[in-house]
């Protein structure tokens, strides 16, 4: 199972009560069932998760990735980057569809809502390693091969980081879908360096306001509202696009 897509949202200020704040979590997290359902077609785990600070809301869907009838063709190089690319929509869409009627809910301005990122997960790294083989496929007749080696060192640590919670069916099709004509193929990628300890500067450590900014700097700050819920599987895997979802009502929380 690995991350699929997620919503984060943060709302400064906000004030509520603990109670408020749970009451507030319940809704979210009836809100996300109903938009993993239509968007995944089910089959998919939500978690939502608030902590305070003034506000801040992660709702995060968690599922098997690349499988379904949509995603039937992922072996073949073509049929992997536009698999990857709808994984990437429909992460944009989920967060969207959760972030709106959680804000009316809460009851806050626009202006209030501090931070809202669309969170790709584990599709958008995926994204940017095929976009990395693709620059480096298009140059490679320009590096030596040493670079080449190099460069591939650093994508294969960004494929394990990326595959790390997959199963190995999972895994196999994405490294079918990395495979370059003028590259090794995955299996015979080099193994990175090992991890360097570096001094980080403050500046350095500031949260971006970017799409898919998940490279946060670890804070303790108090969970208010942690649930998890399960989706079950609809009729087919995932909705068509543009048609609307059948039994959309059909939820299971856990």
């Amino acid at each position: 199972m690995t991350q699929l897509a997620q919503a984060y949202i943060h709302l400064k200020p906000y004030r509520a009560s603990d109670k408020e704040v749970r009451s507030l979590g319940r809704y979210a997290k009836r809100v996300a069932i109903k938009t993993a359902s239509n968007i995944y077609g089910g089959d998919v785990q939500i978690e939502v998760q608030i902590e305070e600070g003034s506000l801040i809301t992660r709702v995060t869907v968690v599922g098997l990735l690349l499988v379904g009838e949509v995603y039937s063709h992922v072996a073949d190089y073509k049929g992997f980057k536009e698999s990857v690319v709808e994984l990437c929509d429909d992460a944009r869409e989920f967060a969207v569809d959760v972030c709106a009627p959680f804000v009316r809910k809460a009851g806050v301005p626009q202006e209030d809502v501090y931070r809202f990122e669309r969170r790709l997960k584990t599709p958008g790294k995926l994204y940017r390693l095929s976009k990395r083989l693709d620059k480096l496929e298009h140059s490679v007749s320009e590096l030596s091969p040493k670079d080449v080696q190099k460069e591939l060192a650093k994508i294969r640590a960004e494929l394990d980081t990326a595959t790390k919670d997959m199963s190995a069916s999972e895994k196999s099709l994405v490294e079918d879908g990395l495979r370059r004509q003028k590259l090794p193929s995955p299996e015979k990628w080099p193994a990175p360096d090992p991890p360097r300890v570096a001094v980080q500067r403050k500046e350095e450590s500031q949260p971006g306001f970017f799409e898919d900014e998940e490279d946060e700097v670890p804070q303790r700050r108090r969970v208010i509202f942690k649930e998890k819920a399960t989706v079950p599987r609809r009729g087919s895997q995932r909705r068509k696009k543009g048609r609307a979802p059948k039994n959309p009502d059909l939820l299971v929380a856990d």
